[in-house]
């Protein structure tokens, strides 16, 4: 995602790789409904015979047809990754998906032929929506990138990959953290916390839990409040806190998936200890608080990042070893007024750089603003592989939680595809 101001952009540059991202997604969000539209075509001039026809009061009163949509094509291959070979996968169920701002839901589906390959047609593609394409292997499903209809590259030479399960193999590794911290609350002065995690599996197969064991966790610090589940890669309902752990149910493909974690440091509280259970390939810790500071898991202070009137310490850690903690210890009493504080960080290693942001909180706790629409199209897509179609043998409190889950990601998906 490209800055909107090229000055921003050039002065993260030179304070490196984590602040061009912040830059990039600060000004992106901040643009909102103002992001600059691309000027329009102009138009060639008309011929004489044309024009005159055009005058005549019978041909005025036809209202012009909106331009036809090209049909969009959803092509490619199924193929089954085994260490480093991957070979086509035949007869397995491939699903076309449809998400829109008006309606959403599979369209159409086939078995991929003796090459794997599948290929489905939308003939007039809505201009609002977004298409998908999916399948399920060994009871794991795997999805397409998102595909626009005015953004054709790749949906005709889609690779969808599926792997086997396994529930041994290389540990999970932590390949990038982040942990920022707000400004003190003016009325409590408690802070927001939004923690960030980049899960990476090294592994061929897709990591699957034991029975009775969660397929990932992480330490959480020990004193916080209000925890909840941010919007991240990974459904809400297989993440849980449990003690002072994160523990996550949800299957974990190779390659990385983002777990968003959101709490509340109370009042009165002048330390937080992150702990380090498991090795963390990068941390990144920022903080606004001037006279804030963080320590242990090789942290190192760098230059702080300031948004207008919002600065932010910065810290970082190449190598968290696994053991340490991170201390992070407060400043003085001052705090700030802050209605709205939006800090926006994208995945290092997420492919389609899928963004997240957290929003201050009001009286309750922090709200984050939606990721991408790649991501929420992919979670609502997920729940309808999951739910669609089984109400009769789902409970009914658990069919409630699909339906409002569903509804809360389709209106974020509209807000999203409304300002593009």
């Amino acid at each position: 995602m490209a800055s909107s101001c090229p000055r921003l952009a050039g002065a993260a540059a030179a304070r490196g790789p984590l602040a061009v991202m912040v830059v990039a997604a600060v000004t992106g969000l901040a643009a909102g409904s103002a992001r600059a539209q691309r000027p329009a075509a102009a138009a060639p001039a008309r011929r004489p015979a044309v024009a005159a026809r055009a005058a005549s009061p019978r041909l005025a009163q036809v209202p012009r047809q909106p331009p036809a949509t090209a049909p969009l094509v959803l092509a490619g291959r199924v193929v089954r990754v085994r260490g480093l070979d991957s070979v086509p996968l035949a007869g397995v169920r491939v699903v076309e998906h449809r998400v829109g701002t008006d309606r959403q839901g599979p369209l159409d589906s086939l078995a991929s032929d003796a090459r794997g390959r599948f290929s489905f047609r939308v003939a007039r593609p809505d201009t609002a929506a977004m298409y998908v394409v999916s399948t399920r292997y060994a009871g794991i499903g795997y999805f397409s990138t998102p595909f626009a209809p005015g953004a054709r590259a790749g949906a005709d030479s889609i690779v969808l990959p599926v792997f086997d399960t396994s529930s041994a193999g290389a540990p999970l590794d932590v390949a990038v953290r982040h942990v920022v911290v707000s400004a003190p609350d003016q009325a409590d002065g408690s802070r927001d916390v939004l923690d960030i995690v980049q899960v990476s599996n090294p592994g061929t197969t897709t990591r699957v839990a034991r029975a009775g064991t969660p397929t990932w966790r992480m330490l959480l610090p020990r004193g916080i409040e209000a925890f909840r589940v941010g919007e991240g890669d990974v459904p809400a309902d297989a993440v849980h806190k449990v003690g002072d752990s994160l523990l996550v149910s949800a299957p974990f493909p190779p390659g990385v998936k983002q777990v968003v974690a959101i709490y509340v440091v109370p009042s009165g509280m002048t330390e937080l200890r992150v702990p380090i259970d498991q090795p963390t390939a990068q941390l990144e810790v920022l903080i606004e608080d001037s006279l804030a500071n963080a320590t242990g898991a090789a942290l190192a202070s760098g230059n702080p990042l300031q948004f207008g009137d919002r600065t932010f310490r910065h810290f970082a850690s190449a190598r968290a070893v696994r053991g340490e903690t991170a201390e992070i210890t407060f400043g003085g009493p001052k705090r700030r007024n802050l209605t709205w504080l939006t800090i926006a960080l994208a995945g290092l290693l997420l492919a389609g750089g899928a963004f997240v942001a957290a929003r201050r909180r009001g009286p309750a706790v922090p709200a984050p603003a939606p990721v991408g629409p790649d991501a929420l199209v992919r979670q609502i897509v997920a729940l309808d592989e999951r739910y669609a179609g089984r109400e009769h043998e789902t409970p009914a409190a658990e069919w409630a939680g699909y339906q409002a889950r569903r509804a809360s990601l389709k209106a974020q998906v509209a807000e999203r595809l409304v300002r593009r």
